[in-house]
């Protein structure tokens, strides 16, 4: 994919402190120029301590403020609006606070209020006595094992009083199957309202939307997208485009952007990939060659569509492949669970039987889903029916290439050709996607249009990622968004995190890969 991540002139440090977890930010250029970041300072991910800062930058990102404190003792995840009369307002659900300025930006008054919801989004005035945002709530204290925790509902909020205090208003979305929460929405050229959602389930399920054409009084039933994603900040360039900044959560970790229409982001699933090194994989007239070392320098991995609802669904899955070399874990496919492969064999799941193949020869994969099954086919011969539980997410995941992306990741194999067919009876879904290495690479579709503004793929996904993104004078964009840097030294899991920023430009998105 074009990537600005290792092109220093585009990035900035907003933040960056010792001792200091600084996380979650949101950005805007207010009516005079000025660009305005929030966001919250912690110990660790999780945090037992917390506060919400603000800085500022008069020269469009390039220098900024010393932080100055909105909140002291609590802060979670800030959206900044302003409003029509010049009135900046900041949100936040941790200190069930709106944090007020009238002086662009440089002091802030608290105000505590009532009835915001978890990770609200930026306020959208409908009308002088009518505000919407958005959070999200989970019900219930059980897990639904499907999709490892309590079932989510996102829903939109309003306020008839300048947000002195927020009324549930109606369900964005709610699906069983489908953890849909952490919405952003903006309104479109047409005057309705879409709802961009994350979904976390951790399964390589993509990003959802939602329309509302009666100013979110109610939704249609949620749209996948070929984005996979975490706490997207959308909205509508000057230039009529819909722009979003998310956590990329694909196979590839960092902060990513998209920028195209309504009806390009109304696509069903895109594969992803992760492959970092330059030089692997490569098309080669016998297929797609994947040579790499054990360790993490450069592991492939292809997210393709997975199963939503699993006690449902079949699932019909065919690889063409030959293997001439394979540490334990470099060649790989997850379907309904773990296949290992090797030149002379398969090894299925944990501590089963071996399936013999025929040493470096070439061979097609054949496996079924059926709610609580997996049947293989090698080489057009039934090898066995293996038992998966089809209420567990860990059956969900559909994955080719290293089982691994850190070790044991060693091996040489051609992928020449790939086959996936989903049917979900409940969403009314027949999903068909299919590939061959004449036609380019597996993930061609994300490698062209998501732009990669700051790869993190070595830390853990919660610390990089959560994004705010407002338009410049001259037509730039800049992103500001938390980072771990989980490839330097002093990286500590859940502990490192600080404030960066990104111009980029829509000639970014065009860029060869």
């Amino acid at each position: 994919m074009p990537s600005l991540s290792h092109i220093q002139a585009r990035h900035v440090v907003i933040d960056k402190r010792p001792g200091h977890y600084l996380c979650f930010p949101d950005v805007l250029a207010t009516t005079t120029g000025r660009l305005l970041c929030v966001y919250r300072q912690a110990d660790q991910h999780v945090a037992t301590r917390s506060a919400l800062l603000a800085a500022h930058s008069d020269d469009q990102g390039r220098t900024w403020s010393p932080p100055r404190f909105l909140s002291l003792g609590t802060g979670h995840c800030p959206r900044l609006t302003q409003l029509d009369d010049g009135r900046i307002v900041a949100i936040d659900d941790a200190s069930q606070s709106l944090y007020w300025s009238m002086d662009d930006g440089c002091t802030f008054l608290r105000q505590p209020v009532t009835g915001v919801l978890p990770i609200p989004d930026r306020i959208i005035p409908l009308r002088p006595n009518l505000w919407l945002s958005t959070g999200h709530v989970h019900h219930g204290s059980q897990a639904n094992p499907k999709i490892r925790q309590a079932p989510s509902q996102q829903l939109s909020m309003a306020s008839t009083n300048e947000g002195s205090s927020w009324q549930n208003y109606s369900v964005v979305a709610c699906d069983p199957h489908l953890v849909l929460c952490e919405a952003s929405i903006t309104r479109l050229p047409d005057d309705r309202l879409i709802a961009l959602l994350r979904e976390n389930s951790f399964v390589y399920e993509p990003m959802y939307f939602c329309l509302s054409e009666d100013n979110g009084s109610t939704w249609d039933l949620p749209h996948p997208t070929p984005l996979i994603g975490h706490r997207p900040c959308l909205g509508v360039t000057a230039g009529g485009k819909l722009l979003v900044t998310y956590r990329n959560v694909a196979p590839s970790g960092g902060t990513a952007a998209w920028l195209g229409s309504l009806e390009e982001l109304d696509q069903d699933f895109a594969v992803h990939g992760l492959h970092p090194a330059q030089d692997v994989p490569v098309l080669t007239p016998e297929g797609l060659l994947v040579q790499n070392s054990e360790g993490p320098e450069a592991p492939v991995r292809y997210a393709l569509r997975p199963i939503t609802d699993p006690e449902r669904a079949c699932a019909d899955l065919r690889v063409e492949m030959r293997i001439e070399e394979a540490q334990d874990k470099a060649c790989a496919l997850h379907f309904g669970m773990w296949w290992r492969l090797f030149p002379d064999r398969i090894e299925p799941g944990k501590d089963l039987p071996p399936i013999p193949l025929n040493p470096g020869a070439p061979v097609v994969l054949h496996l079924r889903y059926t709610p609580g099954q997996v049947a293989l086919e090698v080489n057009g011969v039934p090898a066995g029916d293996y038992p998966v539980d089809p209420r567990l997410a860990d059956t969900r995941a559909i994955l080719v290439g290293n089982a691994s992306i850190r070790e044991n990741n060693g091996g040489k194999y051609w992928l020449r050709s790939m086959a996936l067919n989903i049917v979900e009876p409940r969403y009314e879904r027949d999903y068909s996607w299919s590939w061959d290495h004449t036609q380019g690479h597996p993930d061609a579709w994300a490698m062209a249009r998501v732009l990669e503004l700051a790869e993190d793929r070595q830390a853990n996904s919660g610390d990089f990622g959560y994004s705010g993104w407002s338009q410049l004078p001259d037509g730039q964009y800049f992103c500001a968004y938390h980072h771990a840097g989980g490839s330097e030294p002093e990286y500590r899991p859940s502990f490192s995190s600080h404030i960066r920023g990104t111009w980029f430009a829509d000639s970014d998105f065009t860029a060869t890969p």
